[in-house]
């Protein structure tokens, strides 16, 4: 087919295609977008998820769980990710105190009472799709640690204190192994035996399609790799006691190191038929600039030199072992003002919430080009404390952010198997990708890097669909609009894309 070309062109007007947002800034910079739709450079095996932190607001006493559920089930998709996590440990711990064994007397503290509430109305919010566990942290009391410690027993409370120690109590794993062995029984089995001897029944049957590994080990007790990998074999070959069809993510890397994937994919570092199915790792930008365009820009600089980890981290795992698949479970953004806590006085403002959408769009877009099978936005539920502009709703309603719509327009109009066509840009302020559906339909997804509208002719889209997430739909649904003439405003920091009828 003949290449349309784009025209990126100065906006002197508002254009009735798609409405301006007021009072912003305009792009008087013009040039040319390519996108040849007879060159498929990959047909997109990429889905776009999610990934769910079980905290506080997700319990059945919160005033936002459901809306927070619904927002959850708007977006499900396969390889959606569920993790309790260490800040929680009475929700991400279901055994957080060590047997006890006095002569005759024996008792244990297993209790499943909030992992069951929280993970079964994960399941049932995500039905007919497929999902990536992780209970990711271990008890703490199978760590060596100099310092005492006392976890809190108020499930509202955060604690980044809970992971301590860097030495595990038995070296060879094997504590660690059996406490997923009976983890896994409980979900799987419908119950399983104590160290005690003692049946707990569950009646769960559930199926399990994938198990990832711990969280950042790296980080959370400084696991190296070699104790990393010990984990992983015992682990693995404990749930599959249980649990015969799992397939297993490892790593969930908090940093993209090349070497780190090498020493895990090299069989030589496991057992003999030790499963490497899947491996993961994650990427937050974090900008220290509190003004809003220079949050974006160097938010979209990150992104890009991420795809270049990608790109580096992808050569060593087709080198060691191409069978292997990715799936990169935590994407997100930080709002320096609103990272970890809000800073008094201070309001994530909506702007934010649509440009950072923009930059999963982007990510997601990249990795397509890659050949990456997930790529996962993080995360469903974030408010004051634990990381409130990496959430996908709104703390205080549970409903959805411009990010969650992001996530979910391009789950609609972006699925696997369309194709990635040839695409040139020389304009730094959008990006701009060509798909091609299976039925043969054509789609641009235009990302505005900016706070300002830039204008893209579109020869070849005189009859056209433009679906648009921005300031002005918010977290609301996006706007649908007609494109009747040739040409496409895209507003401020917005996320569009253009189907061809």
């Amino acid at each position: 087919m003949i290449a349309h070309l784009l025209q990126v062109a100065a906006l002197a007007a508002s254009c009735s295609a798609l409405r301006p947002i007021p009072h912003q800034r305009r792009d008087h910079n013009g040039s040319t977008i390519n996108i040849d739709w007879g060159n498929v450079l990959i047909e997109s095996r990429t889905t776009a998820t999610l990934q769910s932190v079980a905290n506080p607001p997700l319990l059945a006493n919160s005033s936002t769980r459901v809306n927070a559920l619904n927002s959850l089930r708007t977006v499900s998709s396969n390889y959606v990710r569920y993790v309790p996590w260490f800040p929680y440990p009475e929700l991400a711990v279901v055994e957080l105190e060590p047997p006890v064994k006095n002569g005759t007397h024996c008792s244990t503290s297993w209790n499943f009472t909030y992992a069951d509430q929280l993970l079964l109305d994960f399941l049932h919010s995500t039905p007919d799709v497929s999902h990536i566990i992780n209970f990711s942290t271990t008890p703490d009391w199978m760590w060596v640690s100099d310092v005492p410690y006392t976890y809190p027993h108020d499930v509202d409370a955060i604690d980044f204190s809970y992971n301590n120690g860097t030495k595990l109590r038995d070296p060879s794993g094997k504590e660690v192994a059996d406490y997923y062995r009976r983890l896994l029984s409980w979900y799987v089995k419908g119950g399983f035996t104590d160290e005690c001897g003692v049946y707990h029944h569950s009646g769960h049957h559930l199926d399990i399609e994938y198990w990832e590994v711990l969280n950042e080990s790296e980080a959370e007790h400084e696991i190296d790799i070699g104790l990393y990998n010990t984990l992983y074999d015992v682990i693995t070959e404990a749930i599959h006691e249980v649990s015969p069809r799992t397939q297993f993510v490892g790593l969930a890397m908090a940093y993209r190191n090349a070497s780190r994937v090498a020493g895990f994919l090299n069989p030589d570092n496991h057992k003999p038929g030790t499963p490497l199915d899947w491996i993961s790792y994650h990427f937050y930008s974090s900008p220290t600039n509190s003004t809003t365009q220079n949050e974006a820009t160097k938010s979209f600089q990150m992104a890009e030199q991420f795809v270049g980890e990608v790109e580096a981290i992808e050569a060593v795992r087709k080198r060691i072992s191409p069978k292997t698949k990715t799936t990169l479970d935590e994407i997100g953004t930080m709002d320096p003002l609103g990272s970890t806590t809000i800073y008094p006085g201070y309001t994530i403002p909506e702007e934010y919430w649509v440009w950072s959408g923009g930059v999963y769009a982007y990510i997601f877009s990249r990795m397509a080009l890659l050949g990456i099978e997930a790529v996962g936005e993080s995360q469903l539920s974030g408010y004051p404390g634990q990381y409130p502009s990496v959430s996908l709703i709104y703390w205080k309603t549970g409903l959805p952010t411009a990010r969650l719509r992001v996530l979910e327009l391009i789950q609609h109009s972006l699925k696997p198997g369309n194709k990635l066509v040839k695409t040139d840009n020389d304009n730094a302020q959008l990006h701009v990708q060509g798909f091609v559906t299976p039925e043969g339909q054509q789609k641009v997804l235009l990302i505005n890097k900016e706070n300002k509208s830039a204008l893209v002719q579109a020869p070849g889209f005189q009859k056209a669909r433009a679906e648009t997430v921005d300031v002005s739909t918010g977290g609301g649904p996006w706007r649908t609009e007609e494109v009747n003439g040739k040409s496409v405003q895209v507003p401020p920091y917005a996320v569009v894309i253009l189907s061809n009828l």
